[in-house]
């Protein structure tokens, strides 16, 4: 209890009020007692005047919670409002932010406004009277628990809940922050709360709405900016992307151009070709007809001057003296002819007779020389026949008849074994393709099973996805544990959600919100010593936003048991415990039943006896019908309970994929012992796959080997009959050259000497009568010769005179065909003149047709363009016909090449509406960039009015943070987080202009030579985190607009010295003069407290037995003496 008489304390303490609440429905009782507490006099009446606006007077609730009826009147500066737990303190913290306008969330009890009328009544009723300055105002709020309604007054007037928003509004009553208003069962959600929340309430609690109004300015004007950036970005690389098609549009615009140029040039050109070619035509006309008539004139001339020239009469008398010569020289020539012919038959003779001759001398020779070849032939051929008599001895063939019999026989038993061994291949081929196919089945059995248990774990795959979903941080931390499970001693389980599973899928719902969200996420360790390289780790060093517990010192729910039995819950319409409904591994059931105390909540999906389970069982919480049951009962007098009721998700979030039925773990088991017989038959399988590789390995190697025989029978079969093949061949050798031998010997035996006499005599007869007849030719042969010299030379005589005309006539022959020759060249020459001529005139009238083709389907324009090249090229050359139509076809070919580009008329305005799209582009460009720079200028003011307002505030939180933090021999600090969007700008390069994300950061450090660490839910314990919270709080104390603060049982988790510490901090800050309200809510005090005279402590006694009256005042009276 604080210390009252304190020496410090220079004013007389006020009293106390008493509240005492009866819940008798019949007889309603309300007791006020005001009575000093120490020596001297005081009122516990406040004046309205000593409110600050918006600060709470008086409260008065009816029916709400656990309360039938209490009146509280606080006072204007700290309230302490203690007693038991269970009495309802904190039902008064419900009250007072449901009946200023909040949501049921805020208080995170119940969802429904009908949940917090008391149990057993229809209606309940929150009545608030707030100080406005000059007066109060009163709203109250009547709660219907039929239709969950709820209807407002203000005043004693209907009102509406926008109005009643409107009023707490307009005095800064801001129970959704926070650092105002932080209920007991939101006390852990501070340490929780980002540092991005943390700034907007922490703006909101000093009551710089200005600050926040800012803060959402720069928000707005960093995310126009960035717009502005990011089009004006977008804009210009649009603007580069259109100028550089632009360019490729120039180039088809200037093919354009060329194409225009080269068509008006062709159609000039068109012209002037045939106007060229009938000027050329004209001037080549009247050429020829010059050449015509000079061809005329030499005709005539050269045909005159031929007829009277005498030449033809004098070769007609040279013709006829050459032909009497002649005459006579072919008489000459013919005897000439007969003689050298009689003189050649005599000497075809003499040759022929010279040949006779000798071969008679050659036979005669062949006949002394026979004898002598003979004789050398048969000793030849006496040597041969002895030799290959001696080598066919020698080499004597093998025996065929005992060697063919013994190789047919071994050649029978390789067949035979060849034949045993290919039978026993192929059984064994059989054998393989039967096992091969039994293992192709086997495999594809056992994959179609795998498919169907992969089909099963793909329950586990969605629930991890729900985890992913919940949080981030589990799946990242997940993802470490799984590479990182070296570095502990013992297994860590993973999240708890993963590692559990529901038996019934029904229940899961109702289990998910017995164990929590949080609990679900919660990682397991086996030994304290894993749960620091947890936290170590994942933690502090990869900064994730996880929970790990150590199940070391846990028991299993074995060990534990349970309240009541099975058969009891069942008769009440309870399917069981939590636990019974949970499979996990034991240290997760250990936790979870230490921290979740699932072997003590029971389960029904339907309805229950709910006055059974109060009565008969006790039941302090139990699920039933969608609904979770909390029974609380009070530590004093009748012990009354309360019933606090909520609904409850059916659908989970975690563990719907996880729970697997009987059905599916049937299923499981049953696909596992399958796959597992069908492995065994494929093992059974391999191993006789293998032995028959072996036998059939063993089997081929005996084929090879029989083979091998086989060949090399074959091999010896072929040499023997090689070396018959070979003595049969000296052997024919050898009788041919016998039978030659036996024949050139009979042919000797029948030779003579006196044949050889003979054939000698008859050749030389036959030489004598040739000498002859030689001699005879000869002689005829120079009659011959004689008389063809004679009949030359007269030849040559008449020759010669022939000559002589002949020459003549030759000359005047030439010098006639000379002048017909000139003749005939004139008229050639004449004729081809007329030709060309002729050819002239007829180009030149075709030239002149097309040309006036031409030029009559000409414009103006065009006759014009026409002329005007005419003049521009006669100043040089107007070149040839040709020459233009080269040019022409160089045009043409211009003109057909950009054709073909596929550049049409269309491309210039493309052209013409692209460089206004670029000129419009561009403006666009400079007024975004004209608009950017207002953005800045305009973001930059509003920074400089929020940064440092804001600085200065963070600042003087932190000073009396750490003032309070080194008043408890701690160090902490609080520091203005900036942070940045990954953008910068030229005008600064600090990325730290993400205001959205701008935080306030609390750091504390407890034990000596501790670093500071960010204030968060896993790093500090929860003691640490209450002092840090309170102690942040009070920082806020002098600087804090709200009229009025609360804080709930924030003491629960400190330690004596801290809490004596923290109450010191309290009293000091909130006790001052000028101010806010302040209520402090706890169930237990220590001794010696401090105190103050703007205190007021508010005692709650709630429950059935109370006594009718209580002095209090005699009751602190008695207490201070028996101290």
């Amino acid at each position: 209890m604080p210390r009252m008489g304190q020496t410090k304390v220079e004013q007389k303490p006020r009293v106390v009020d008493e509240l005492i609440d009866s819940e008798s429905e019949s007889d309603e009782r309300e007791l006020k007692i005001s009575r000093p507490l120490a020596n001297g006099t005081g009122s516990a009446v406040h004046r309205a005047h000593e409110y600050r606006a918006g600060a709470i007077m008086h409260i008065s609730l009816t029916n709400f919670i656990t309360y039938d009826r209490i009146d509280v009147s606080p006072g204007p500066h700290m309230n302490m409002i203690i007693g038991p737990n269970g009495t309802g303190k904190s039902s008064i913290v419900c009250a007072i932010a449901l009946g200023l306008g909040e949501n049921t969330s805020v208080m995170k009890r119940a969802k429904d406004i009908s949940e917090f009328v008391k149990h057993g009544h229809e209606h309940g009723v929150i009545e608030i009277t707030l100080a406005t300055g000059s007066g109060s105002v009163k709203i109250k709020r009547e709660m219907a628990r039929q239709g969950n309604k709820s209807t407002w007054k203000i005043d004693g007037r209907g009102s509406t809940f926008a109005e009643v928003q409107r009023r707490t509004r307009e005095l800064r009553i801001q129970v959704n922050n926070l650092c105002q208003f932080l209920p007991q069962d939101r006390v852990v959600e501070f340490s929780k709360m980002s540092a991005q929340d943390l700034l907007k309430q922490t703006q909101a609690a000093v009551g710089r709405e200005d600050l926040q109004q800012l803060q959402e300015e720069l928000v707005k004007r960093r995310a126009q900016e960035r717009q502005a950036m990011g089009e004006a970005a977008r804009l210009r690389n649009d603007t580069e992307t259109l100028r550089k098609q632009n360019a490729l549009l120039e180039r088809d615009v200037q093919r354009w151009q060329e194409m225009q140029t080269a068509e008006s040039q062709i159609r000039v050109l068109t012209a002037l070709v045939p106007l060229t070619r009938y000027a050329e035509v004209k001037a080549a006309h009247d050429a020829a007809k010059q050449a015509k008539n000079a061809a005329l004139a030499a005709f005539l001339q050269t045909r005159d001057s031929t007829e009277a020239n005498g030449l033809q009469r004098q070769m007609d008398e040279l013709e006829a003296q050459a032909a009497g010569r002649e005459r006579a020289r072919r008489a000459a020539g013919d005897e000439r002819l007969a003689k050298e012919k009689a003189v050649r038959h005599q000497v075809t003779t003499l040759e022929r007779l010279e040949a006779d001759n000798k071969e008679l001398q050659a036979e005669l020779d062949g006949i002394c020389n026979q004898a002598q070849r003979r004789r050398e032939q048969t000793a030849a051929l006496r040597a041969e026949v002895a030799r290959l008599e001696v080598a066919l001895n020698e080499d004597q063939p093998p025996e065929e008849e005992e060697d063919d019999s013994s190789a047919r026989r071994a050649a029978r038993e390789l067949r035979e074994r060849q034949l045993q061994v290919t039978n026993e291949l192929v059984e064994v081929g059989d054998e393989q393709k039967a096992l091969m196919s039994s293992g192709r089945q086997v495999s594809a059995d056992i994959e179609r099973r795998a498919a169907q248990l992969r089909g099963l774990d793909d329950k586990a795959l969605r629930q991890r996805e729900a985890l992913r979903k919940a949080s981030e941080d589990s799946i990242r931390a997940l993802e470490w544990l799984e590479q990182n499970r070296d570095k502990f001693s013992q297994h860590v389980f993973s999240p708890v959600c993963l590692e559990a599973s529901v038996r019934d899928a029904r229940y899961a719902g109702p289990i998910e919100a017995v164990v929590g969200g949080n609990m679900l996420r919660t990682f397991v360790t086996q030994c304290d010593a894993d749960y620091y390289v947890f936290t170590r780790e994942v933690i502090d060093g990869l900064h994730l936003r996880v929970s790990v517990v150590s199940s070391a010192g846990h028991r299993a729910p074995s060990e534990l048991g349970s309240t009541h039995s099975r058969e009891a819950l069942a008769e009440l319409g309870f399917g069981g415990y939590v636990v019974d409904f949970l499979e996990a591994p034991r240290a997760v059931l250990a936790v979870l039943c230490s921290r979740a105390k699932i072997h003590e909540v029971p389960l029904a999906l339907g309805s229950v006896d709910h006055s059974a389970c109060e009565q008969r069982l006790g039941l302090r919480e139990y699920i039933a019908d969608g609904t979770r049951y909390t029974l609380t009962r009070g530590r004093y007098g009748s012990h009354a309970s309360t019933v606090t009721t909520a609904r409850i998700s059916m659908q989970p979030r975690l563990l719907g994929g996880g729970g697997e039925s009987d059905e599916v773990r049937a299923t499981r088991e049953r696909l596992a012992s399958e796959i597992d017989k069908l492995r065994d038959t494929q093992t059974s399988n391999e191993a006789q796959m293998k032995r028959l590789a072996s036998r059939d390995r063993t089997l081929r190697d005996a084929h090879r080997q029989i083979e091998a025989q086989e060949a090399e029978l074959r091999e010896t079969r072929r040499a023997r009959a090689d070396a018959v093949q070979r003595w049969e061949r000296q052997r024919v050798h050898f009788r041919t050259k016998r039978a030659q031998l036996q024949s050139l010997e009979a042919d000797t035996r029948r030779g003579s000497d006196g044949e050889v006499a003979e054939a000698k005599r008859r050749v030389e007869q036959g030489k004598r009568e040739n000498a002859k007849d030689r001699a005879k030719c000869l002689a005829l042969a120079a009659a011959n010769a004689t008389a063809a010299v004679t009949a030359l030379h007269a030849l040559a005589r008449g020759g010669l005179a022939g000559f002589r005309d002949t020459r003549a006539l030759a000359e005047h022959r030439a010098a006639m065909a000379r002048l017909r020759e000139a003749v005939e060249e004139a008229q050639v020459e004449l004729e081809r003149a007329t030709d060309a001529f002729n050819m002239a005139k007829a180009a030149a009238r075709n030239a002149l047709d097309d040309t006036r083709a031409v030029t009559e389907d000409l414009t103006e324009e065009e006759r014009e363009a026409v002329r005007n090249e005419q003049e521009r090229r006669s100043g040089t050359s107007l070149g040839t016909s040709d020459e233009l139509e080269t040019e022409l076809t160089t045009c043409r070919q211009r003109l057909s090449m950009a054709t073909s580009s596929g550049v049409s008329s269309a491309v210039i305005a493309q052209f013409a509406e692209r460089q206004k799209r670029l000129a419009g582009m561009v403006t666009q460009v400079q007024q975004l960039e004209a608009e950017l720079l207002r953005v800045r200028r305009r973001k930059r003011h509003a920074r400089d009015q929020w940064e440092q307002p804001l600085v200065d505030v963070v600042a003087r939180i932190s000073e009396k943070f750490r003032a309070m933090f080194d008043h408890i021999d701690c160090l902490g600090e609080v520091s203005l987080r900036k942070a940045g969007d990954g953008f910068t700008t030229e005008e600064s390069s600090v990325d730290d202009e993400d205001y959205n994300n701008w935080g306030i950061e609390i750091r504390v450090a407890f034990r000596k030579n501790e670093a500071l660490q960010p204030l968060d839910n896993h790093r500090q314990s929860g003691g640490e985190r209450a002092v840090s919270t309170i102690l942040y709080l009070q920082a806020l104390q002098s600087l804090v607009a709200a009229p009025f603060r609360v804080v709930d049982e924030i003491n629960q988790g400190m330690d004596e010295r801290n809490e004596r510490l923290v109450h010191s901090i309290i009293v000091d800050s909130a006790c001052q003069q000028g101010s806010s309200q302040y209520f402090l809510i706890t169930p237990k005090l220590l001794p010696d407290l401090d105190y103050h005279p703007l205190m007021k402590v508010l005692c709650i006694f709630n429950g059935e037995w109370q006594p009718e009256s209580f002095n209090f005042g005699k009751y602190i009276s008695n207490a201070r003496r028996s101290a």
